[in-house]
């Protein structure tokens, strides 16, 4: 039965992470001036629907506007934010929040975080919630309907603001000096393999223990061999990262155009080997790197110094770009060995007795952490 528009009971003492995309929601024009106001209302919304615990507010633009000057955004919400309360506010220029969504939401605890969205979630984005939904994030979306303008009253944002099931969920004290003994530590729950089944992230990943090594590959920019079934595809590339040190405990997703259809995408899988067949989306480098960040919140290291973690990607998209170099970069801080392996024309046939190795070989990037 459908929750929408339902007012249901809720309360949570966890900590609500709430992002914001200033170009979809800009301030309504004439209003520059009362960014703190605004900001203090979003807090006080989310306080009547039922968010008691620690917020923390990040607000993303691209847009090159002074009004949007970070230092003047801090002073302005200070004035505003009732120092008696628990919150705090970051302003960030990103290409994509979807990633910092991920990040921001796996470093925070105990228990999964709240996540509240002011923005128009479409495509990737709603695909990235949907994901942390299941892992046991509560998920709540702010955003008006295309005939109404963005209002940021208490009023207006208690009425567009909806839980990723359509409910509309109100204050009532429902926990015991919130304590939270439902709160199980992921790491004690052990998530069983289905070979039969896709792993697409949707929800939390089989657990692997000991050493292991996760690939991701972009199928575009570096084909398969056009006759090879899935389980060959797998065999090859796996033989040729264990002659190379790898451990034998080996997972491939490998990212494909949506409409390709060679192989089925998603759903159940006829083949035994642990390779996985996502679409690309709206775009195969950011879904890549989401999917990337949810495998690493799902698959933690032991502790800092272990080396039971290994992840490679295949790809052309990354190399040339500033921001997901960086984002590459403080991966590497949380796994013990990421290598980057970008195709050149003369090493990526796909037709040749030395692929993949000689991809590997001469493609691959180190990226080592501290």
């Amino acid at each position: 039965m459908s929750e929408e528009g339902k007012i249901i009971d809720f309360e949570s003492g966890r900590q609500t992470l709430l992002f914001w995309n200033m170009d979809d929601y800009p301030i309504p024009v004439g209003t520059s001036d009362d960014l703190g106001a605004v900001s203090s209302n979003m807090f006080e919304a989310l306080h009547q629907m039922g968010f008691r615990g620690y917020m923390r507010m990040q607000v993303y633009s691209e847009q090159q506007r002074e009004s949007y000057d970070k230092d003047w955004w801090m002073k302005s919400l200070i004035s505003y934010v009732p120092k008696c309360k628990s919150y705090s506010a970051d302003f960030y220029k990103l290409p994509d929040i979807t990633l910092d969504i991920i990040s921001l939401t796996s470093s925070v605890g105990p228990g999964p975080s709240n996540v509240a969205l002011i923005a128009k979630p479409n495509g990737e984005l709603l695909r990235v919630l949907r994901c942390l939904k299941s892992r046991g994030h509560d998920v709540l979306v702010i955003d008006t309907p295309p005939c109404c303008p963005p209002l940021f009253s208490v009023e207006s944002l208690l009425e567009h603001a909806r839980l990723l099931d359509g409910a509309k969920p109100r204050f009532k004290a429902l926990l015991s000096d919130y304590m939270y003994l439902d709160d199980i530590d992921e790491k004690d729950v052990e998530i069983q393999e289905d070979l039969s089944k896709t792993v697409d992230f949707s929800e939390r990943i089989p657990t692997v223990k000991g050493i292991r090594t996760a690939v991701f590959w972009d199928a575009v920019d570096c084909p398969f061999p056009l006759s090879s079934s899935p389980d060959e595809i797998y065999h090859s590339i796996s033989s040729a990262l264990v002659e190379r040190g790898s451990s034998d405990k080996i997972t491939i997703w490998a990212y494909l155009d949506d409409d390709d259809k060679k192989v089925s995408l998603g759903g159940n899988k006829e083949w035994a080997s642990r390779i996985h067949f996502l679409p690309g989306g709206d775009s195969r480098r950011n879904r890549m790197l989401n999917d990337i960040y949810l495998w690493v919140r799902d698959s933690p290291r032991s502790n800092r110094r272990s080396c039971d973690t290994n992840l490679l990607i295949f790809s052309d998209q990354f190399h040339d770009d500033a921001y997901f170099t960086d984002m590459l970069q403080q991966l590497s801080k949380k796994v013990y060995r990421l290598l980057l392996v970008t195709p050149t024309q003369d090493i990526n046939e796909p037709a040749s007795p030395a692929w993949p190795g000689l991809l590997i070989d001469e493609g691959a990037y180190c990226f080592r952490g501290t």
